[in-house]
């Protein structure tokens, strides 16, 4: 009988499992390892601790992204908003299969009580991947390129919010999910612009009502 193939996604997939169906993370190796039925040598071939697989699950979710959207034909030919669109609308898809493990996650979390394994991921926005940061011209030359940078942490900051949002979404089809990617990317791209005082009262108005603060017309 052929031995079963072990994987790193094969690992992630069980340790999602294990954690929806226990309630919590496996407390050993060994535990995890009897549950998934692997040894614990297969283990270690792919991760160094039981800790390094939920911070590979969240960075895998931005690495697949980033190589589906920069394989896209017609992604280079974007402006920079179309392209950090097509980045959420792409990472929603992603994470989709994975809700139920991400509701267990981040439902009812406030920004500060995230898990430290997602808010590490920002560490990978300093890379240059993310090109259509918003450059603000009107800056010395000198800041433009450590305002980009600063500007890359609002974008994947950005894209928490997008999380958090879906998360607590209810909609049929997350339709307030897409609504509120909309709407949030331009403000998020008319920062510094004109249109950014009714873009950030049109968005205001929106997460309030969706969030049951408000019952304002979005």
């Amino acid at each position: 009988m052929a031995k079963k193939s072990i994987t790193r996604v094969t690992i992630q997939k069980g340790f999602q499992d294990y954690v929806l169906e226990e309630g919590k993370t496996p407390e050993t190796v060994r535990i995890f390892t009897k549950y998934l039925k692997i040894s614990d040598e297969d283990f270690f071939k792919h991760y160094g601790s039981l800790k390094n697989i939920e911070a590979s699950i969240w960075d895998d979710y931005y690495h697949k992204t980033l190589k589906v959207v920069l394989n896209d034909p017609d992604f280079e030919e974007m402006n920079s908003r179309e392209k950090h669109l097509s980045f959420l609308y792409t990472i929603l898809e992603i994470i989709k299969p994975d809700r139920s493990f991400i509701l267990y996650k981040l439902e009812n979390k406030k920004p500060h009580e995230l898990p430290s394994e997602l808010i590490q991921t920002q560490k990978i926005i300093t890379q240059s991947e993310i090109h259509w940061a918003k450059t603000f011209e009107f800056l010395p030359e000198k800041a433009q390129k450590s305002s980009q940078s600063a500007y890359k942490k609002v974008l994947w900051s950005h894209t928490i919010a997008m999380i958090l949002f879906w998360v607590r979404d209810d909609s049929g089809d997350a339709k307030d999910t897409d609504a509120f990617i909309e709407k949030s990317t331009r403000t998020a791209f008319d920062v510094g612009e004109l249109p950014a005082l009714d873009s950030i009262i049109d968005l205001s108005k929106f997460f309030l009502q969706k969030m049951g603060f408000s019952k304002a017309t979005a």
